[in-house]
Protein backbone atom coordinates (compact mmCIF):
# COMPACT_ATOMS: atom_id res chain seq x y z
CA UNK A 1 0.00 0.00 0.00
CA UNK A 2 1.51 3.66 -1.00
CA UNK A 3 0.37 6.81 0.60
CA UNK A 4 0.19 9.83 -1.02
CA UNK A 5 2.64 12.64 0.82
CA UNK A 6 0.28 14.93 0.83
CA UNK A 7 -2.02 12.97 2.93
CA UNK A 8 0.98 12.49 5.28
CA UNK A 9 1.51 16.09 5.69
CA UNK A 10 -2.45 16.51 6.22
CA UNK A 11 -2.08 14.11 9.05
CA UNK A 12 0.96 15.96 10.57
CA UNK A 13 -0.02 19.15 10.40
CA UNK A 14 -3.49 17.75 12.21
CA UNK A 15 -5.88 18.86 9.02
CA UNK A 16 -7.21 15.03 8.09
CA UNK A 17 -9.88 13.90 8.30
CA UNK A 18 -10.57 10.70 10.73
CA UNK A 19 -10.44 8.00 7.87
CA UNK A 20 -7.31 9.85 5.86
CA UNK A 21 -5.70 9.49 9.95
CA UNK A 22 -6.68 6.00 10.31
CA UNK A 23 -5.00 5.02 6.78
CA UNK A 24 -1.95 7.02 7.64
CA UNK A 25 -1.07 5.09 11.05
CA UNK A 26 -2.15 1.66 9.70
CA UNK A 27 0.97 1.88 6.87
CA UNK A 28 2.39 3.26 9.69
CA UNK A 29 2.68 0.43 11.72
CA UNK A 30 3.55 -1.70 8.55
CA UNK A 31 7.02 -2.11 7.85
CA UNK A 32 7.03 -0.17 4.74
CA UNK A 33 5.30 2.88 6.82
CA UNK A 34 8.04 2.83 9.50
CA UNK A 35 11.09 2.91 7.20
CA UNK A 36 9.41 6.13 5.49
CA UNK A 37 8.35 7.83 8.66
CA UNK A 38 12.23 7.08 9.59
CA UNK A 39 13.33 8.75 6.11
CA UNK A 40 10.60 11.11 6.73
CA UNK A 41 11.94 12.60 10.02
CA UNK A 42 15.83 12.40 8.81
CA UNK A 43 15.22 14.76 5.75
CA UNK A 44 13.21 17.00 7.47
CA UNK A 45 16.68 17.34 9.69
CA UNK A 46 18.36 17.83 6.71
CA UNK A 47 16.23 20.50 5.56
CA UNK A 48 15.83 22.76 8.39
CA UNK A 49 18.39 26.28 8.88
CA UNK A 50 19.19 27.44 12.47
CA UNK A 51 17.18 30.55 11.80
CA UNK A 52 14.29 28.89 10.95
CA UNK A 53 14.60 26.43 13.57
CA UNK A 54 14.85 28.95 15.91
CA UNK A 55 11.90 30.93 14.73
CA UNK A 56 9.49 27.52 15.46
CA UNK A 57 10.43 28.47 19.73
CA UNK A 58 8.58 30.37 21.95
CA UNK A 59 11.33 31.22 23.87
CA UNK A 60 15.02 32.05 23.89
CA UNK A 61 17.63 29.54 23.72
CA UNK A 62 20.46 30.73 26.44
CA UNK A 63 23.65 29.92 23.95
CA UNK A 64 25.46 32.73 25.46
CA UNK A 65 25.53 31.39 29.04
CA UNK A 66 25.82 27.92 27.43
CA UNK A 67 28.95 29.21 25.45
CA UNK A 68 30.20 31.09 28.83
CA UNK A 69 29.72 28.03 31.02
CA UNK A 70 31.79 26.06 28.23
CA UNK A 71 34.41 28.45 27.91
CA UNK A 72 34.96 28.74 32.27
CA UNK A 73 35.56 24.83 32.28
CA UNK A 74 38.25 25.17 29.10
CA UNK A 75 39.95 27.69 31.04
CA UNK A 76 40.17 25.29 34.27
CA UNK A 77 41.33 22.55 32.40
CA UNK A 78 43.48 24.29 29.81
CA UNK A 79 46.62 22.27 30.30
CA UNK A 80 44.79 18.67 30.11
CA UNK A 81 42.79 17.21 27.39
CA UNK A 82 42.75 20.63 24.80
CA UNK A 83 42.06 18.76 21.63
CA UNK A 84 39.27 16.55 23.78
CA UNK A 85 37.23 20.07 25.04
CA UNK A 86 37.64 21.85 21.33
CA UNK A 87 35.65 18.19 19.91
CA UNK A 88 33.27 18.69 22.73
CA UNK A 89 32.91 22.31 21.46
CA UNK A 90 32.71 21.45 18.07
CA UNK A 91 29.38 19.24 18.63
CA UNK A 92 27.05 21.46 21.21
CA UNK A 93 25.89 23.82 18.23
CA UNK A 94 24.53 20.96 16.40
CA UNK A 95 23.14 19.22 19.50
CA UNK A 96 21.57 22.45 20.25
CA UNK A 97 20.00 22.23 16.86
CA UNK A 98 18.99 18.83 16.62
CA UNK A 99 17.59 19.13 20.23
CA UNK A 100 15.31 22.53 18.25
CA UNK A 101 14.26 20.71 15.37
CA UNK A 102 13.05 17.65 17.55
CA UNK A 103 10.87 19.74 19.02
CA UNK A 104 9.72 21.26 15.92
CA UNK A 105 8.64 17.63 14.26
CA UNK A 106 7.14 16.28 17.74
CA UNK A 107 4.69 19.57 17.90
CA UNK A 108 3.77 18.66 14.34
CA UNK A 109 2.95 14.97 15.30
CA UNK A 110 0.97 16.36 18.54
CA UNK A 111 3.12 14.77 20.94
CA UNK A 112 4.07 17.97 23.31
CA UNK A 113 -0.01 19.03 22.31
CA UNK A 114 -2.43 18.57 25.43
CA UNK A 115 -3.46 14.94 25.35
CA UNK A 116 -7.26 14.40 25.21
CA UNK A 117 -8.41 10.53 26.83
CA UNK A 118 -11.52 8.68 25.76
CA UNK A 119 -13.18 6.34 28.73
CA UNK A 120 -15.05 3.38 27.77
CA UNK A 121 -17.04 1.17 30.46
CA UNK A 122 -18.43 -1.99 30.26
CA UNK A 123 -21.60 -2.78 32.55
CA UNK A 124 -22.36 -6.03 34.16
CA UNK A 125 -23.52 -8.41 31.48
CA UNK A 126 -22.35 -6.86 28.29
CA UNK A 127 -19.47 -7.13 26.37
CA UNK A 128 -17.90 -4.24 24.28
CA UNK A 129 -15.27 -4.21 21.13
CA UNK A 130 -13.12 -0.99 20.78
CA UNK A 131 -10.69 -0.58 17.53
CA UNK A 132 -7.93 1.95 18.79
CA UNK A 133 -6.63 4.33 16.28
CA UNK A 134 -3.48 2.23 15.54
CA UNK A 135 -5.27 -0.34 14.71
CA UNK A 136 -5.92 -2.44 17.59
CA UNK A 137 -8.44 -4.14 18.65
CA UNK A 138 -9.63 -4.91 22.17
CA UNK A 139 -12.51 -6.76 23.25
CA UNK A 140 -13.58 -6.04 26.58
CA UNK A 141 -15.38 -8.50 29.13
CA UNK A 142 -18.36 -7.23 31.47
CA UNK A 143 -17.53 -4.52 34.01
CA UNK A 144 -13.97 -3.46 32.47
CA UNK A 145 -12.83 -0.28 32.20
CA UNK A 146 -11.00 1.08 29.13
CA UNK A 147 -9.24 4.73 29.14
CA UNK A 148 -7.07 5.70 26.67
CA UNK A 149 -5.80 8.51 24.52
CA UNK A 150 -7.36 9.77 21.47
CA UNK A 151 -4.29 10.27 19.55
CA UNK A 152 -0.55 8.32 20.58
CA UNK A 153 2.72 9.31 20.88
CA UNK A 154 5.38 8.54 18.48
CA UNK A 155 7.00 6.36 21.00
CA UNK A 156 4.40 5.04 23.15
CA UNK A 157 1.22 3.49 23.05
CA UNK A 158 -0.09 3.30 26.95
CA UNK A 159 -3.81 2.65 27.55
CA UNK A 160 -5.44 2.03 31.20
CA UNK A 161 -7.12 -1.16 31.90
CA UNK A 162 -9.46 -2.38 34.96
CA UNK A 163 -10.88 -5.42 34.38
CA UNK A 164 -10.14 -8.00 31.91
CA UNK A 165 -10.10 -7.42 27.72
CA UNK A 166 -8.22 -9.52 24.84
CA UNK A 167 -5.74 -7.48 23.21
CA UNK A 168 -4.80 -7.69 19.25
CA UNK A 169 -2.04 -5.39 19.32
CA UNK A 170 -0.95 -3.76 15.67
CA UNK A 171 2.47 -3.89 15.30
CA UNK A 172 4.58 -0.78 15.82
CA UNK A 173 8.46 -1.69 16.65
CA UNK A 174 9.05 2.25 17.15
CA UNK A 175 5.95 2.53 19.85
CA UNK A 176 5.54 -0.45 22.41
CA UNK A 177 2.16 -0.70 23.46
CA UNK A 178 1.75 -0.30 27.34
CA UNK A 179 -1.40 -1.77 29.39
CA UNK A 180 -1.43 0.34 32.41
CA UNK A 181 -2.94 -1.94 35.40
CA UNK A 182 -2.16 0.85 38.01
CA UNK A 183 1.16 -0.63 39.98
CA UNK A 184 1.40 -3.16 37.17
CA UNK A 185 1.95 -2.73 33.59
CA UNK A 186 2.03 -5.56 30.42
CA UNK A 187 4.23 -4.09 27.90
CA UNK A 188 4.26 -5.50 23.90
CA UNK A 189 5.27 -4.64 20.33
CA UNK A 190 2.40 -6.45 18.73
CA UNK A 191 0.83 -9.58 20.10
CA UNK A 192 -2.40 -11.01 21.07
CA UNK A 193 -2.92 -11.55 24.74
CA UNK A 194 -5.43 -11.71 27.56
CA UNK A 195 -5.24 -9.12 30.95
CA UNK A 196 -7.89 -9.92 33.89
CA UNK A 197 -7.39 -7.04 36.30
CA UNK A 198 -10.54 -6.10 38.35
CA UNK A 199 -10.35 -3.24 40.82
CA UNK A 200 -11.58 -5.11 43.42
CA UNK A 201 -9.27 -8.44 42.60
CA UNK A 202 -6.16 -9.15 44.25
CA UNK A 203 -4.18 -10.83 41.35
CA UNK A 204 -3.64 -10.10 38.04
CA UNK A 205 -3.74 -12.64 35.35
CA UNK A 206 -2.13 -12.49 31.42
CA UNK A 207 -2.23 -15.02 29.37
CA UNK A 208 -0.34 -14.57 25.77
CA UNK A 209 -1.37 -16.38 22.79
CA UNK A 210 1.26 -14.81 20.32
CA UNK A 211 4.60 -12.57 19.92
CA UNK A 212 5.81 -11.47 22.97
CA UNK A 213 5.02 -9.57 26.47
CA UNK A 214 6.49 -8.42 29.80
CA UNK A 215 4.85 -8.10 33.37
CA UNK A 216 6.12 -5.40 35.33
CA UNK A 217 6.02 -3.72 38.59
CA UNK A 218 6.53 -0.73 40.41
CA UNK A 219 9.21 -2.66 42.63
CA UNK A 220 11.10 -2.80 38.85
CA UNK A 221 10.61 -6.41 38.66
CA UNK A 222 9.99 -7.74 35.07
CA UNK A 223 8.58 -11.08 34.22
CA UNK A 224 9.06 -12.30 30.25
CA UNK A 225 5.85 -14.88 28.74
CA UNK A 226 6.22 -16.96 25.38
CA UNK A 227 3.14 -17.92 23.68
CA UNK A 228 1.30 -20.57 26.16
CA UNK A 229 2.16 -19.22 29.32
CA UNK A 230 -0.13 -17.85 31.63
CA UNK A 231 1.25 -15.47 34.61
CA UNK A 232 -0.44 -15.09 38.04
CA UNK A 233 0.52 -11.87 39.98
CA UNK A 234 -0.59 -11.07 43.59
CA UNK A 235 -0.51 -7.18 44.27
CA UNK A 236 -0.06 -7.41 48.11
CA UNK A 237 2.83 -10.06 48.18
CA UNK A 238 4.06 -9.25 45.35
CA UNK A 239 4.47 -13.45 44.02
CA UNK A 240 4.32 -14.27 40.28
CA UNK A 241 4.05 -17.49 39.00
CA UNK A 242 4.08 -18.85 35.43
CA UNK A 243 2.87 -21.70 34.29
CA UNK A 244 1.75 -23.16 30.83
CA UNK A 245 -2.07 -23.22 29.53
CA UNK A 246 -3.47 -26.59 28.08
CA UNK A 247 -5.67 -24.40 25.80
CA UNK A 248 -5.44 -20.30 25.65
CA UNK A 249 -9.27 -20.26 24.22
CA UNK A 250 -10.28 -21.50 27.70
CA UNK A 251 -8.77 -18.89 29.39
CA UNK A 252 -11.02 -16.69 26.70
CA UNK A 253 -13.91 -18.90 26.71
CA UNK A 254 -15.84 -15.57 27.85
CA UNK A 255 -15.62 -13.95 24.57
CA UNK A 256 -17.95 -16.61 23.33
CA UNK A 257 -20.17 -16.70 26.07
CA UNK A 258 -18.66 -19.74 27.57
CA UNK A 259 -17.26 -20.19 31.46
CA UNK A 260 -14.48 -22.82 32.38
CA UNK A 261 -14.38 -23.22 36.17
CA UNK A 262 -11.45 -25.74 37.43
CA UNK A 263 -12.01 -26.49 41.29
CA UNK A 264 -12.03 -23.14 41.62
CA UNK A 265 -14.07 -21.63 45.11
CA UNK A 266 -17.84 -20.34 45.25
CA UNK A 267 -16.64 -17.25 45.93
CA UNK A 268 -14.91 -16.57 42.59
CA UNK A 269 -17.10 -18.04 40.61
CA UNK A 270 -20.65 -15.74 42.04
CA UNK A 271 -18.18 -12.87 41.25
CA UNK A 272 -17.69 -13.83 37.70
CA UNK A 273 -21.67 -14.72 37.19
CA UNK A 274 -22.22 -11.42 38.65
CA UNK A 275 -20.19 -9.33 35.80
CA UNK A 276 -21.24 -11.75 33.21
CA UNK A 277 -24.72 -11.83 33.74
CA UNK A 278 -25.59 -8.30 35.81
CA UNK A 279 -26.82 -11.14 38.66
CA UNK A 280 -26.38 -10.46 42.27
CA UNK A 281 -26.51 -13.11 45.51
CA UNK A 282 -26.93 -13.66 48.83
CA UNK A 283 -24.57 -16.36 50.74
CA UNK A 284 -25.56 -16.43 54.53
CA UNK A 285 -23.54 -19.36 55.49
CA UNK A 286 -19.95 -18.44 54.42
CA UNK A 287 -18.50 -21.35 54.74
CA UNK A 288 -20.05 -22.30 50.96
CA UNK A 289 -17.87 -19.64 49.55
CA UNK A 290 -14.61 -21.74 50.04
CA UNK A 291 -16.26 -24.78 48.26
CA UNK A 292 -14.21 -25.62 44.93
CA UNK A 293 -16.23 -26.86 41.84
CA UNK A 294 -15.72 -27.48 38.67
CA UNK A 295 -17.81 -26.37 35.82
CA UNK A 296 -17.68 -25.78 31.80
CA UNK A 297 -21.14 -24.22 30.40
CA UNK A 298 -21.94 -22.30 27.53
CA UNK A 299 -25.67 -21.54 28.23
CA UNK A 300 -26.69 -17.95 28.07
CA UNK A 301 -29.19 -17.44 30.64
CA UNK A 302 -28.57 -17.49 34.09
CA UNK A 303 -30.70 -19.70 35.35
CA UNK A 304 -29.27 -22.34 32.87
CA UNK A 305 -26.13 -21.75 34.56
CA UNK A 306 -27.32 -21.82 37.87
CA UNK A 307 -28.75 -24.97 37.13
CA UNK A 308 -25.67 -27.09 35.45
CA UNK A 309 -23.66 -25.65 39.01
CA UNK A 310 -26.45 -27.44 40.93
CA UNK A 311 -25.85 -30.27 39.26
CA UNK A 312 -22.04 -30.67 40.43
CA UNK A 313 -22.24 -29.02 43.61
CA UNK A 314 -23.96 -29.38 46.59
CA UNK A 315 -26.07 -26.08 46.93
CA UNK A 316 -29.08 -24.86 45.63
CA UNK A 317 -30.30 -21.87 44.23
CA UNK A 318 -33.01 -19.87 45.38
CA UNK A 319 -34.48 -16.99 43.20
CA UNK A 320 -35.91 -14.37 45.80
CA UNK A 321 -38.71 -11.22 45.37
CA UNK A 322 -35.95 -8.99 44.85
CA UNK A 323 -34.10 -10.32 41.92
CA UNK A 324 -31.62 -11.75 44.30
CA UNK A 325 -30.57 -15.39 44.36
CA UNK A 326 -29.97 -17.03 47.53
CA UNK A 327 -27.02 -19.67 47.56
CA UNK A 328 -28.14 -22.39 50.47
CA UNK A 329 -26.90 -25.75 51.19
CA UNK A 330 -28.37 -28.97 49.18
CA UNK A 331 -30.21 -31.48 51.55
CA UNK A 332 -29.90 -34.96 50.58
Amino acid sequence: MKIDIEIIEKVLDDKATPEEVKMVVEWFSEEEGHDFLSQYITDELKGLTEEKAMSWLDHDVPERRMKARFLNQIKQSKKKNFRRKLLVAAVMIPLLFLSISVTFLAGRAGIFSETKYVEVFVPCGERMQVMLQDGTVVLLNSDTKLRYPKKFGLFNRTVELSGEGYFDVAKMKSAPFIVDLKGVSVEVTGTKFDVKSYAGDQKVWVALKEGGVRLKDDKRLEYSLVPGDRVEYDRISGKCSVERMDSFEEVTAWRNNSLNFYLTPLADILKVLERQYDAHFMVKDSLLLNSRFTLSTTKVNVDDVLQDLEMVSHIVFRKMNDGRYEVIFKKE
